[in-house]
């Protein structure tokens, strides 16, 4: 019993230190493996020792060589662009996206939420995001800057995704062959449906122009200058931005907090500010999310809540801006904004966020004012606006320092119709729109609105020019209105200095209406004089919308349509008024009456 119990031991010993067959072989195959690439590495090793090497003396002096003539090629490269550039004009170009029709319903329930992204080479723009509709309404507007002719110009529907990647829906490239202007056009999508609307204008820009200045230095002149100003020796803290962007190693990291970005989750990351860039990034279940925001096209930055108790941080963009990597949401006031949240200490940040602003701000108007010093008195004439030749340069350059704010939303104007007037700019006004002028009185009285009061024209510091309120109750024709309503209506006029043309520009708004708080009717009459006795109207007229509402495509065309007959009556009572009114005629307010009719 023992001796067998020995054996079964023994034999239990050898196979546990005896290795089995297939064991074996696997140790064998690897041992081959390992003397094969060891063999190769020691043949590697003699091929580059036997063949010729150059002394470490010779080495650094060819390196240093090339590395010369590659600077020299450099700086001789970009000597040759910045006078290329100098002596060529630049195209600056607005794509505006108006809306789309007929999109493929990337989600299950058949709707989408849509953004666009525009590109044109290396330069793009992103649309805010339209949530549920397949026929969104954007009427919005990007500018680019087209080096070199044809330029093409893509536009890339894609539906927003919080998870996964974002659907691809359409996409259409366009070519912009030269200085044209092209109105509302439908394009068809690649994919199997879906259309999309665009206005594309061109124009071309000087070298010597204040916005040509303003479009390529405000993001890199500022930059070296500030640079040479603190003299910077090293890179410090610059390597957190360049891993989420492409930036230069210049840019340098001044600040940077975990915060969240607010989308239909919050996406929680990190924020970077530099001198010229605000940067997110964030990646949240294998979706990553960067957002670039240049400091030139924050409007405003504010304190916020999100969800009554988490402090924020809302950063209000410029009409226009986009290329942020993300699409913005809109305001209630149809105004575009992204919101962060979740910071450990909201306060410093905000701090941080306005002292970077003011900086930046103040860097700006520092170079413009050096530029301004620095150009010759031939090209501070180019960049000025037109006047007369006694005035001093200085002078000039001071009035263009102030910029008033925009009194209408231009993207959303489209070309009504376009008549002679009989009369100049000057006389439209006086006998027209002048305080003592009896023509809007007779015209509302005729129509039987009421309650009728008009301001006094007086300068506006805010919009330039001239501004008045207007305010009246007006009749309404449509079944789901009341049987009349409150209207407020904002009028601005601006005259050249030759007082030869006028721009006359106006902001309604009814308050009784169905969605009367949603949108404005915004009006642009343009008076140019042809001759000693008449001049051309050119009248275009839009529908903007301060806030987001499903029925807004109707809105808009309800309400253009009756806008448009409405504005065409008032310049055929404008017309016939003033030819009454060099008549002497008695008949004027039965002149009125009948062209409002």
């Amino acid at each position: 019993m023992v001796a067998t119990m020995g054996a079964q031991y023994c034999s239990w010993l050898l196979r546990f230190l005896l290795p089995s067959l297939w064991e074996a072989e696997v140790a064998i195959s690897a041992a081959a493996l390992l003397a094969t690439v060891a063999l190769l590495l020691v043949l590697d090793q003699t091929a580059s020792s036997t063949s010729p090497t150059a002394s470490p003396l010779s080495s650094a002096a060819e390196a240093c060589g090339r590395d010369s003539r590659c600077r020299r090629q450099r700086r001789s490269g970009r000597a040759k662009r910045s006078n290329k550039a100098a002596a060529e004009p630049g195209l600056a170009s607005e794509v505006e996206l108006v809306s789309a029709k007929y999109l493929i319903g990337a989600n299950l329930n058949g709707t989408s939420e849509p953004y666009a992204v525009i590109s044109l080479g290396d330069q793009k723009r992103f649309s805010s995001m339209v949530p549920t509709p397949r026929n969104p309404v954007w009427g919005e507007g990007f500018n680019f800057l087209a080096g070199e002719l044809p330029a093409e110009v893509t536009i890339t529907i894609y539906d927003w995704d919080n998870v996964c990647k974002c659907k691809v829906i359409g996409s259409v490239t366009l070519a912009i062959l030269g200085k044209d202007e092209t109105g509302a056009t439908w394009y068809d999508l690649d994919s199997r449906s879906g259309q999309i609307c665009l206005r594309i204008s061109s124009v071309e820009v000087l070298p010597t122009s204040d916005s040509f200045f303003k479009q390529y230095t405000e993001t890199n002149s500022q930059r070296k200058m500030l640079l040479n100003k603190q003299r910077l020796a090293r890179i410090e803290d610059s390597g957190l931005l360049q891993a989420i962007t492409e930036f230069p190693h210049n840019e340098i990291v001044h600040h940077s907090y975990s915060c969240a970005l607010e989308r239909s989750f919050l996406h929680c990351g990190r924020m970077c500010i530099s001198s010229w860039h605000l940067c997110f990034h964030s990646n949240v279940f294998s979706k990553q999310l960067n957002v670039i925001i240049p400091l030139q096209d924050i409007y405003e930055i504010r304190r916020s809540q999100h969800s009554l108790i988490n402090p924020a941080i809302t950063i209000f963009l410029h009409t226009g801006a986009g290329g942020h990597g993300a699409p913005t949401l809109c305001c209630q006031n149809g105004s575009i904004r992204y919101k962060f949240t979740s910071f450990w200490n909201r306060n410093r940040t905000f701090r941080a966020l306005e002292a970077a602003l003011q900086s930046y701000r103040a860097t700006l108007d520092a170079e413009k004012q050096v530029r301004s010093h620095l150009l010759p008195k031939g090209e501070s004439m180019n960049v000025i606006s037109s006047r007369t030749d006694n005035i001093k340069t200085e002078d000039r350059s001071i009035e263009l320092a102030i910029t008033y704010q925009p009194f209408i939303n231009e993207h959303v104007l489209v070309d009504v119709t376009s008549d002679t007037f009989p009369g100049t700019p000057e006389k439209f006004f006086t006998v027209i729109l002048g305080d003592n002028a009896m023509f809007f009185q007779q015209y509302r009285d005729a129509r039987k609105d009421t309650d009728l009061k008009l301001s006094k024209w007086h300068v506006s510091d805010v919009y330039g020019g001239n501004f008045r309120e207007v305010t009246f109750r007006s009749l309404c024709n449509s079944p789901l209105c009341p049987p009349d309503t409150a209207v407020t209506e904002l009028q601005r006029a601006s005259f050249s200095k030759d007082k030869r043309n006028l721009i006359y520009e106006t902001k309604q708004q009814a308050h009784d209406v169905p969605f009367g708080s949603y949108f404005e009717i915004h009006c642009r009459w343009s008076l140019r004089t042809t001759s000693s006795s008449t001049c051309q109207v050119d009248i275009k007229i839009g529908v903007n919308m301060k806030k987001w509402c499903i029925l807004q495509s109707k809105i808009k065309s309800g309400a253009t349509d009756e806008y448009r007959r409405e504005v065409c009556k008032i310049l055929e009572a404008a017309s016939d008024y003033t030819l009454r009114a060099e008549s002497n005629g008695p008949a004027s307010d039965d002149t009125v009456a009948t062209s409002s009719a």
